[in-house]
């Protein structure tokens, strides 16, 4: 019986490893075509463009691997997709795709449509796609093929990464967090925004979204502005500003001062009046390290407290007038509404969002206090 018993437990086991012996659809990546970046553009007759480099596999071991650019139009983003896979050699995959770009004449039409079957298809990657506007059409970046020595999707990969750290744009926005952002009524959010300058391919600053469309844009020190008055920062936040050094004379000098690797506190309340008034107070303290000054004094302890007023006055200001392009984009990047939903439920349900945005009441205040100034003494 004992003997039945282990004549028995061995032929299941047999059975079971053979059912379930290794996969059958592998693929080589000799096979593959794999997708470093991709774009998507809104054609004249409203049809979807999407461009695509691909990195081809070397034939030996001593040649690198070379790049090739595809597009295809479609009347969907799977539409040109499909037409796409249909034209190039070999099976094309997107599991190495790193950065995607959106022409910004789609995005001004609204990007959850054509980008949907991106989000949610769980072949394609999400959590680590960086998701970028582009000022002109995505193929003409994408077309450039290389910059310098670096093909088209490494050299963006690593733009976009050196900028993240400079706080143009932080945290990073990915294909995952920008779905999950258009699920959110209350909080609306903003990607990195580039273009074309001559040979050079330049930061413009961050595209705004309302909902799910492009609604404005913000230039380079503006979107630094907003990085730290979202609380946040990419490691570093550098400044160029002309400062007065004197009250009686007109003594002036450019001081540069890094603000992104310090200390910083941020104060951010929603209120709301009797008459459901919408206010914001948001203030910032920030600490700064002088990095270069050419005044034609030197940073005595006087000179520090007239440059730490004159750079809280000159931030302030630059700070009130991101709050007004944010307004005026309809932007609710802070999460206003969220917090609204969260606190002030009763008012949520009452109002239009989308058009007393623009009316809530800013409160906005920075404060500068340099803590360093190396050799600049």
């Amino acid at each position: 019986m004992k003997r039945c018993r282990v004549v028995l437990c061995c032929a299941m086991l047999g059975l079971c490893t053979a059912l379930l012996t290794g996969c059958w659809d592998r693929e080589y990546l000799k096979d593959l075509n794999l997708a470093y970046s991709a774009g998507f553009d809104l054609t004249k007759d409203h049809k979807i463009k999407e461009t695509v480099e691909l990195i081809i596999p070397p034939k030996t071991e001593q040649s690198a691997t070379t790049n090739e650019i595809h597009s295809a139009v479609g009347l969907s983003t799977r539409g040109a997709s499909n037409i796409l896979r249909a034209r190039v050699r070999g099976n094309m995959r997107v599991i190495k795709n790193s950065v995607q770009l959106i022409g910004r004449s789609l995005a001004e039409e609204g990007i959850k449509a054509p980008m949907d079957v991106n989000f949610r298809d769980p072949k394609n990657p999400s959590s680590d796609v960086r998701l970028i506007v582009t000022e002109n059409d995505a193929s003409e970046i994408i077309g450039r093929k290389k910059v310098g020595e670096l093909q088209i999707g490494e050299f963006l990969s690593q733009k976009i990464s050196s900028l993240e750290k400079m706080s143009l744009f932080y945290p990073p926005e990915t294909v995952n967090t920008v779905f999950r952002s258009l699920t959110d009524p209350g909080q609306d959010f903003a990607l990195p925004y580039i273009g074309v300058q001559g040979s050079e391919i330049v930061a413009k600053g961050v595209a705004l979204f309302h909902d799910q469309s492009y609604s404005g844009s913000l230039g380079k020190d503006q979107s630094i502005m907003l990085v730290l008055m979202k609380g946040k920062s990419g490691g570093n936040a550098r400044f160029t500003k002309t400062v007065n050094l004197d009250t009686t004379k007109p003594i002036r000098g450019s001081i540069s001062y890094n603000v992104g690797n310090k200390k910083r506190k941020r104060e951010f309340h929603v209120s709301v009046t009797r008459n459901g008034d919408v206010h914001v107070t948001l203030s910032l303290k920030l600490q700064a390290v002088i990095e270069e000054f050419t005044g034609p004094q030197l940073l005595d302890d006087n000179a520090v407290k007239r440059v730490n007023r004159e750079l809280s006055s000159i931030m302030t200001q630059e700070a009130r007038e991101v709050v007004r392009e944010l307004q005026q984009a309809n932007c609710d990047i802070f999460g206003v509404g969220r917090q609204l939903i969260a606190y002030h439920p009763k008012l949520w349900k009452r109002i239009d969002w989308n058009k007393e945005y623009r009316n809530v009441q800013f409160h906005t205040q920075v404060h500068v206090s340099i803590i360093d100034t190396g050799v600049i003494q």
